[in-house]
């Protein structure tokens, strides 16, 4: 399973992520868990897939962003500008808010269905390290970067 969710990444997200966010042994370790637990549960495993997309095409357009913004500085005007600026960021924003919404209700149903599993191994809070920080954006992007950036690393070479 975790080699179908490695091939959907496209590489310059990867590449992106990769170098600006280090993957963490602990989201690494705690998704592995997860997928071991749910690896039977076609419900499971799409909600998981969707997740993965989501948090792919979240840093797709912090990607397409920053690209845009560099280069359009030296060619548009002040307020073509700010127009851009407010199209990109809105639409980054809106990624942003369905990766967050992918990992509730992904985690949702992984403590309903799984609760005690993830007891036992540990991680009783579901997929999201820090269950009191499942509402901070900043934190559920930095996760998702660390997973992205965890699951580029540990594919087959």
């Amino acid at each position: 399973m975790m080699q179908n969710l490695q091939r959907k990444v496209p590489s310059n997200v990867l590449s992106f992520v990769s170098s600006h966010i280090k993957g963490s042994e602990e989201v690494m370790e705690r998704y592995k868990a997860v997928c071991s637990i749910i690896k039977s549960d076609e419900v499971a495993v799409r909600l998981l897939e969707g997740l993965i997309d989501a948090a792919t095409r979240y840093f797709g357009k912090v990607v397409e962003m920053e690209n845009r913004l560099q280069t359009a500085r030296f060619r548009l005007e002040s307020e073509e500008l700010k127009a851009l600026t407010e199209d990109l960021d809105r639409s980054r924003r809106f990624a942003h808010d369905a990766m967050i919404s992918d990992l509730h209700i992904f985690n949702r149903y992984l403590v309903k269905e799984y609760g005690e599993d993830l007891s036992e191994a540990g991680f009783q809070g579901g997929i999201f390290p820090n269950p009191d920080a499942i509402r901070d954006r900043i934190a559920i992007a930095d996760w998702a970067g660390e997973l992205l950036s965890g699951i580029y690393a540990a594919r087959k070479k």
